[in-house]
């Protein structure tokens, strides 16, 4: 309740109800703290905003500009830190989902079993994902999103026979700290990171955002210590 400002509220209830995922212990866990996204709907929410507030969106090569820059380029971003300051900063996780035709709009969101099953409110459901440190492609689908997808089902019946609309998989950056990679470019005045999120980094992007401009905009720094770019740059057994 002091957490979470009594605003929300985190409860053990009997599972078994329709809807309620299915639970080896008979309990499931709920919150109201959770929210549910669409992330494709987000993002271009997030666009035509920056473009109805006079913002221009560039998509590929676009021209160097005055000013300062923040380098928020996936794992591409982090490889050309690491390559620029001659050390390992982070690396790719591959991960692999699916999109299924399901209405479960008026439902939570479910976390079991490692997986993620989102409904969202225009009939489909996101289900995810795989976390790969190898593999030998990093854009394609295989057995491991079946497996997945058969997991899902086992934890979700409503998602039985529910026709699959589409399945991909891409590459996280993953920073060495496994936090958020936040604050200037080391060496390069003018020039910031904001990257390494890999799993939590589309969760936290709001606040991310708000520390970002804090520093860009007006020069007021509150990263915490282990987000900063100093913490990937710590050998880490392991990472």
């Amino acid at each position: 309740q002091s957490l979470w400002q009594g605003r929300f509220h985190w409860q053990v209830l009997a599972g078994g109800a329709p809807g309620m995922p299915q639970s080896p212990s008979g309990f499931v866990i709920h919150d109201t703290l959770s929210a549910r996204i669409h992330p494709r709907l987000a993002c271009a929410a997030l666009a035509a905003a920056i473009q109805a507030a006079g913002g221009e969106i560039v998509i590929g090569a676009a021209e160097e500009e005055a000013g300062p820059v923040i380098w928020a380029t996936g794992l591409d971003g982090l490889q050309a830190l690491g390559e620029d300051l001659g050390k390992r900063v982070g690396s790719g996780v591959k991960g692999q989902a699916m999109l299924v035709e399901a209405d479960l709009r008026d439902q939570p969101q479910v976390f079991a079993d490692g997986l993620l099953i989102v409904p969202h409110a225009d009939g489909t459901v996101a289900v995810g994902s795989t976390s790969e440190k190898e593999w030998l492609s990093p854009d394609t689908t295989d057995e491991q999103l079946e497996a997945v997808h058969a997991r899902a089902l086992a934890v979700c019946p409503q998602l039985e026979g529910a026709p699959v609309l589409e399945r991909w998989a891409a590459l996280r950056p993953r920073a060495r700290s496994l936090a958020p990679m936040l604050g200037e470019w080391p060496g390069r005045s003018g020039q910031f990171v904001a990257n390494g999120g890999f799993k939590i980094g589309f969760g936290m992007a709001p606040k991310v955002a708000e520390v970002m401009a804090d520093l860009v905009l007006e020069g007021r720094d509150a990263i915490p210590e282990g987000f900063r770019v100093a913490a990937s740059l710590v050998s880490r057994k392991g990472r």
